[in-house]
């Protein structure tokens, strides 16, 4: 395929905030697509194209072709001339063991119906999988998706091939390997529904994570089944870039309302907390009255706005820079996505460098989980290359308080800044560094590393200067530790407001103004 199918304007952590073209239509990515069940229908694509404004949807092609067999496009099937996906009937096999069709018929199948993006027959290694059952899939996914190349004859379809393995992470590697150097378009992280439902999110984010860094980084990556707006900002971090739900449906024929957090039933509720057309316009009472049918299309509509919204949020997080911090927030609305928020930081080397060096937003520090974003990890390899300028004396500063201190030329002033550590005044403006926000109140993870900062400066650097000096105001004493610790010689100042300048400027008195 000669034409540039994915391309991105901004970027953060892993996400991408970017453009995806197939033949019906460009889709801005991140992106949700609907699940429609093409044997029932609640809400057809064209009301959820005029609703929400978003074109791609996702269908399964098994179902499909069951339903209404050949000879008819799939825009015609379904009422829709925007982009429409099929999934291939993978999700069936994972459920049931099996289906009616082989892998090659569902690929001629898809062609033939002419999907905007297709999806192989692969076999769903499930985590409850054997290293021998999860090998077998393994093998069978790989063996199907360079099948598929050769019968493939549309160039105007994206293919995926997903990435199985499960819980057996060098299988995931494996895969992803294998099937990211074949000829395809998309890539799908497989067997992630299980997890999903189980809240199993530091598997979930090692099945990711792995495939991710394995995979080629330019094609955009999908994730199955990714039912709640909570964990959505942890997967666009992680690099998904589409992923697909069926619960909003699901969730309304079980009388499930969604929220941004967790998951309510219609029944509990005395009030909506939601802003949308549907919560603004009835009351829950109202909506338990309604004939089932009607309730459960009123509750399918307000669960896509939430979900809607919640990508709406995510992309202009990735466009404003602040899309690391948003999902860090949002990942405090379970402990065990904080949990799996926790296990990503483990990838923190890896995102690092793909993470852009400076972005459009101030730094902002919400926790200890803070200190393992690529920011602070970039600036401590810098650190270990500097080198201070050649002057005889040191003013140790916290924070960047400029108020109520002069110095001599002779005199190189380095702040301790939270949460970087040490950060010498000819570095101040490298981004974050001018624009980090942190608690005046410093716990006690920033305590350690602006100790072990200045330690571990010191000892390095110490000896070059003839005279140190450590201002340190209240909530800072913490400093003199670091200092004691160094075994060099440091002049410790603790007097709140104080003035320092070198010896002999005029200019330079002590005092409490």
């Amino acid at each position: 395929m000669s034409r540039e199918i994915f391309t991105f304007t901004h970027r953060e952590g892993l996400g991408r905030l970017g453009r995806l073209r197939t033949r019906h239509g460009t889709v801005q990515t991140p992106a949700l697509l609907p699940v429609l069940n093409p044997s029932d229908l609640v809400l057809t694509p064209e009301e959820i194209r005029r609703e929400f404004g978003e074109p791609l949807m996702m269908t399964n092609a098994y179902l499909l072709k069951r339903r209404f067999g050949g000879g008819r496009k799939i825009h015609q099937m379904l009422g829709y001339e925007g982009p429409l996906a099929t999934d291939s009937g993978g999700y069936q096999i994972l459920r049931y063991g099996e289906i009616e069709a082989d892998p090659d018929e569902i690929v001629r199948y898809q062609e033939e119906i002419g999907s905007d993006l297709a999806v192989i027959l692969d076999v769903p290694t499930g985590i409850r999988a054997s290293r021998e059952e999860a090998e077998e899939t393994v093998r069978l996914t790989v063996e199907r998706a360079r099948r598929a190349v050769e019968l493939r004859s549309d160039p105007e379809i994206l293919w995926c091939a997903p990435v199985q393995g499960g819980r057996h992470l060098e299988l995931v590697e494996e895969c992803a390997r294998a099937v990211g150097s074949l000829d395809y378009q998309v890539h799908a992280i497989g067997s992630p529904v299980e997890l999903l439902e189980g809240y199993e999110y530091s598997d979930l984010v090692d099945l990711v994570m792995t495939a991710k860094r394995h995979l080629p980084p330019d094609r955009p990556v999908h994730l199955f089944g990714a039912g709640h707006p909570s964990v959505l900002p942890l997967l666009v971090l992680m690099g998904c870039d589409t992923f697909d739900s069926a619960s909003y449906i699901l969730y309304a024929r079980d009388n499930r309302y969604l929220t941004r957090e967790r998951t309510l039933r219609l029944e509990e509720l005395s009030f909506f907390p939601c802003e949308c057309p549907v919560c603004s316009s009835l009351t829950p009472d109202q909506l338990r009255e309604k004939p089932e049918g009607e309730r459960i299309r009123e509750l399918a509509r307000h669960n896509l706005h939430v979900l809607f919204g919640e990508v709406r949020r995510i992309r202009q997080a990735l466009a404003g820079g602040r899309l690391w911090e948003y999902a860090e927030m949002r990942c405090r609305s379970h402990p065990r996505l904080l949990e799996g928020f926790r296990r990503f930081l483990d990838y923190a080397e890896f995102v690092e460098r793909l993470d852009p060096i400076t972005k459009p937003s101030a730094f902002f520090y919400l926790g200890p989980e803070s200190l393992r974003r690529p920011e602070v990890l970039r600036y401590d390899r810098r650190m270990e290359e500097y080198e201070p300028p050649p002057l005889p004396e040191l003013l140790l500063l916290p924070a960047f308080e400029r108020e109520g201190v002069r110095r001599g030329e002779e005199v190189h002033l380095v702040r301790i800044l939270p949460p970087f550590g040490v950060v010498p005044e000819e570095l101040e403006d490298l981004y974050p560094l001018g624009q980090a926000v942190a608690p005046r109140r410093l716990d006690g993870e920033v305590k350690e590393r602006m100790s072990l900062s200045l330690y571990r400066y010191l000892q390095r650097h110490g000896r070059r200067y003839r005279r140190i000096v450590l201002l340190c105001g209240e909530g800072w004493e913490f400093l003199k530790e670091a200092c004691l610790r160094s075994g060099l010689e440091v002049e410790v100042r603790t007097s709140s407001g104080l003035k320092y300048s070198k010896p002999g400027d005029k200019r330079g008195k002590r005092n409490k103004g």
